[in-house]
């Protein structure tokens, strides 16, 4: 077997999104006339989403924080229904609890030359130099084109491919038992009606965001900001980081969450004002003067994420530092850059070890630091109430 020769299409912004972007464009997918782009198909998806969890793994001494960017982000196979539904693809979802059949619909879809989305343990691909101490914990969505001389061959957000061996794959889909080694083999039936899916996928979001949930919708960053002080609540970061430690990962993992992990950078608001823009010129002229206020949302949350490791704190500017790069060289290179991601992950490994103990600020810098995070998240929620204003304005 080797690899699907459509799939000449890599990289993205969001992995979702992404995987299921290339995977539609090597099936030959279009809409007037051109491939459909990553940003396209998240606003026809339902567009942005608000999530903020913060998970404590006692036993790793581990508080890291999980966001949610995109609309129905805790439920993957919903959203990727709803998107197939607008844009007229069938979607046909694998799952089994064996290795063994895992591999069997894996071979079969590539032998008829279709390449599939799968759901994967993220710690567990090779190429993103996680702890071993995650494993299990976070979910991750790769596009795979092909198998090769025992290597599984992966789309990942890099402009360049991955090579995954098949044993690897096989225990990092099969790692989160609610996953059941999910495939997903997404089939275009002719040309979608484009501006009645991208109608639907801005009310969808509209509806979603206007909601009054606390977790899922926008008022959870307003909750965040109030826990970023909150000295009674269980979940208030002054209780949960009373010892300081997991305070150093929990600040990385805000940093990475808003900024290099699969957002394009400013929690994805950069992206769909992309999609804004080319909205604006197929259903609504009037989405062109919302996309700014997007753009200008994105700087505000990057302004944010980089806050929350200060560059007077020498550590913490380093690591920042060294996320950035390492980033920057993963997406360049895919695989071919993982010898010089290398030492970037071992030298972040032991700041983790060193500092996620020993968190390198006194009480007081701590206490004004949650402070300063809590007034700009407050600041930013009345920013996305704002922006979801001039949307609703805008197509009303």
């Amino acid at each position: 077997m080797s690899k699907i020769s459509t799939y000449t299409h890599f990289g993205g912004v969001h992995a979702e999104t992404a995987a299921l972007t290339n995977v539609l464009r090597a099936q030959g997918l279009q809409a007037n006339g051109k491939p459909l782009s990553e940003a396209m198909i998240m606003g026809i998806g339902g567009g942005l989403g608000a999530g903020y969890i913060l998970w404590e793994f006692k036993e790793h001494h581990a508080k890291i924080l999980v966001f949610g960017w995109q609309n129905r982000w805790q439920y993957t196979v919903q959203y990727y229904e709803n998107l197939c539904k607008r844009l007229e693809i069938t979607p046909i979802f694998h799952e089994t609890g064996s290795q063994k059949a895992a591999a069997q619909q894996l071979d079969e879809a590539l032998d008829a030359g279709i390449p599939l989305v799968a759901w994967v343990d993220r710690a567990q691909m090779p190429y993103l130099q996680l702890p071993k101490s995650l494993e299990g914990h976070l979910g991750h969505w790769i596009a795979i084109y092909g198998i090769e001389n025992g290597d599984v061959l992966v789309d990942d957000l890099a402009a360049k491919p991955f090579r995954v061996p098949a044993e690897t794959m096989a225990s990092a889909r099969s790692r989160i038992g609610s996953y059941k080694n999910r495939l997903l083999v997404a089939t275009p039936n002719g040309e979608p009606d484009l501006p009645a899916a991208i109608i639907a996928g801005i009310q969808n979001e509209i509806e979603h965001l206007s909601e009054p949930s606390d977790s899922f919708s926008l008022p959870t960053f307003q909750k965040w900001g109030k826990m970023m002080t909150h000295r009674k609540n269980a979940k208030g970061w002054p209780v949960v980081f009373e010892d300081r430690r997991g305070l150093y990962g929990a600040l990385k993992s805000v940093y990475e969450g808003i900024e290099t992990d699969g957002t394009g950078g400013g929690g994805m608001r950069g992206l769909y004002a992309d999609f804004l823009d080319e909205a604006a010129a197929i259903v609504n002229p009037a989405l062109s003067d919302v996309a700014p206020i997007y753009r200008k949302l994105a700087a505000q949350w990057s302004a944010f994420a980089d806050s929350a490791l200060p560059d007077s704190i020498e550590p913490l500017r380093e690591t920042k530092a060294l996320l950035c790069q390492r980033y920057d060289i993963l997406m360049a290179h895919g695989g071919e850059g993982a010898d010089k991601t290398q030492p970037l992950s071992e030298r972040l490994g032991s700041l983790h070890a060193e500092y996620n103990r020993n968190f390198p600020m006194s009480d007081a810098e701590i206490d004004n630091l949650f402070s300063e995070l809590g007034e700009k998240l407050l600041d930013l929620y009345k920013a996305e109430v704002a922006a979801l204003t001039a949307l609703k304005n805008a197509v009303n």
